[in-house]
Formats: structure tokens, C-alpha cells, sequence
């Protein structure tokens, strides 16, 4: 379980994060929603210790985290920000061993087990195919992936993904979350992940929290979050919120704020 507890934080004197309490139950798939500027990256950073806050506490399964080390950290909490350096002409499989740094001894060497790691995890994304590929040379959508696939290696219980499906088509996003289901309902790992549609979010996360301004402004499934009351406050725009006929969630159609 996840609590973050009393969270606030600045940017010098911008204060950003404002008191924020948020509860992920283990073996939640988690989706943090918001309007760019909410706090949803910099929350994240803070749980993931990339960040300090100026007050507050998090912990999982009880442990504060500023009472864990950095490896163990790293075995604990996975995470894959919005923009990672793909400019070194590593292939596949190598860019994904680097996952595997916090198993590794002070000289770096892969074991066995590592690379046994690295090809479970490429099975399971199914991109065998492109593994000796040089990561250079990839399409957006085969770069997510082998991203992904990278945090996968790092075998924590808590994977954490800032805008994991950003700039992707509508299927390459329903792919990668796809596999972050499956990683969800068959692995029981825990996800949490920043994602900008709200249709998706609602239909692939258990649980969803609202950032407004900083703060969370709400929690709950996503019936008790995709209210139009709730987004429109949030993205200061008018949506109708319907009823997915078949999956019987909610999907949210902006309609702007002209009156005519």
C-alpha cells in the first residue's frame, strides 16, 4: 500500500503540490488525471524519491521512505518518466538489461539470472522481433514499449509511469495498456501512471485521482471521479459525461465553453 501523507512542494518560491493525501491500495492499477500543471509529474518524482518535498510524508507497506537506501529503493519502486536520453545506439536487449542495475554487483556485470530477466520481460511484450534492433532506430510506438519493458526488468512490485502512452495513436495507446493491465490483473503488480485521457484512464484504472492546482481534488473508481462537476472545475472547460454502453464506464466529451 501507498500512503502519501501531508505532501506539499515548491519550485523556489512556486509552491506546486499543496497538502496532498492520496491512498493506493496494493495491487491497484492507479490513474493520476489533471490538467498539464496539476502537480502530476512532480507528485510522482516525490514518490519515487527523484524529488524532495517541503513537508509531508510517503510510505509503502508502512516503510517511510526517506528511511530507505537508494538500491533498495530501486528494487522496491520502478520508474519511467516522461522523457528518457535514446540517443546511444544501444540494441533492445542491452537498453533493457539497464534495468537490472540495482541486482548488479559494484562492477556492473551482468549475472544470468539478469539476462534470464531481460528475456522473460521481452517475451512478455512481445518484441522479440526488434530485440537486436539498435533502440535508434525505432518507431515511437516500439520505443514505448521497449521503455516499458525496461522498468518491467527491474521486477518491482511498484511500477511507476509518468505519461507512459503520451504522443502514441489511439492504438498504440491502447496496447501499452494493454500490457499494464496485464501486469496489474496476472503479476498483481501495482501500477500508478499519468495519463491524459480520461476515457482510457477510466477504462483501464481501478482507481483515479484527480489533481487540481496541486492538490487531489478527488478519489475513487471512475464513476466517482469523471463527473462532469469534478472536470470541468479541473480543466475549466464543459464536458457531458455518458455511459460506455458496453463497458459501462464513463467517457467524457468536452464541448467547450462557447454558449452558441
Amino acid at each position: 500500500m501507498l500512503e502519501i501523507k501531508n505532501i506539499s512542494a515548491s519550485y523556489g518560491r512556486v509552491e506546486v503540490l499543496h497538502d496532498v493525501n492520496v491512498r493506493i491500495e496494493k495491487g491497484a492499477f492507479a490513474g493520476i488525471i489533471g490538467r498539464n500543471g496539476a502537480g502530476k509529474s512532480t507528485l510522482l518524482k516525490i514518490v519515487c524519491g527523484l524529488l524532495k518535498a517541503d513537508s509531508g510524508e510517503v510510505f509503502i507497506d508502512g516503510k517511510n521512505l526517506k528511511s530507505i537506501g537508494k538500491n533498495d529503493m530501486a528494487k522496491l519502486l520502478a520508474f519511467m518518466p516522461q522523457s528518457v536520453d535514446t540517443s546511444f545506439p544501444f540494441s533492445v536487449r542491452e537498453f533493457i538489461l539497464f534495468g537490472r542495475y540495482p541486482y548488479m554487483n559494484m562492477l556492473k556485470i551482468p549475472t544470468q539470472n539478469d539476462w534470464d530477466e531481460v528475456e522473460k520481460t521481452i517475451n512478455f511484450m512481445g518484441i522479440g522481433h526488434i530485440a537486436a534492433r539498435k533502440i535508434t532506430g525505432l518507431s515511437g510506438g516500439e520505443k514505448q514499449k521497449v521503455l516499458i519493458a525496461q522498468t518491467i526488468a527491474q521486477n518491482c512490485q511498484v511500477l511507476v509511469f509518468d505519461e507512459p502512452t503520451a504522443h502514441l495513436d489511439i492504438g498504440g495507446q491502447y496496447a501499452i495498456l494493454e500490457f499494464l493491465k496485464d501486469l496489474n490483473e496476472q503479476f498483481g503488480k501495482t501500477i500508478i501512471a499519468t495519463l491524459h485521457d480520461l476515457n482510457a484512464a477510466g477504462e483501464f484504472c481501478k482507481t483515479l485521482v484527480l489533481m487540481n492546482e496541486g492538490r487531489a481534488m478527488n478519489a475513487g473508481t471512475a464513476q466517482e471521479v469523471l463527473n462532469y462537476q469534478d472536470i470541468e472545475l479541473a480543466y475549466q472547460t464543459k464536458v457531458v459525461v455518458k455511459t460506455n454502453p458496453i463497458s459501462q464506464k464513463p467517457y467524457v466529451i468536452p464541448i467547450g465553453n462557447r454558449t452558441t
